[in-house]
């Protein structure tokens, strides 16, 4: 890569970092806590509407939200 390549990198945002840790809390993954980096310990998820809520032990600091639905999800 040059360096004019790197420069021009897209460059994740707030919310593509809060769909993802949703999206891998939803898939039972390990959640680190987006404001302190700690390992989130309580995930309460429904896959059927796709409701998050992770909740940090070291910071406190509760997220939640719903995982974007992928392109074609819920079609029939």
């Amino acid at each position: 890569m040059t360096p004019a390549s790197v420069a021009l990198a897209p460059q994740p945002t707030l919310a593509d970092a809060v769909d993802e840790a949703l999206a891998v809390a939803l898939d039972g993954g390990q959640v680190r806590c987006l404001w302190c980096g700690a390992t989130a310990s309580r995930v309460v998820a429904d896959r059927f509407s796709g409701r998050v809520v992770v909740r940090c032990p070291e910071c406190g600091s509760e997220l939640e939200g719903t995982r974007p639905r992928r392109p074609g999800e819920g079609r029939a």
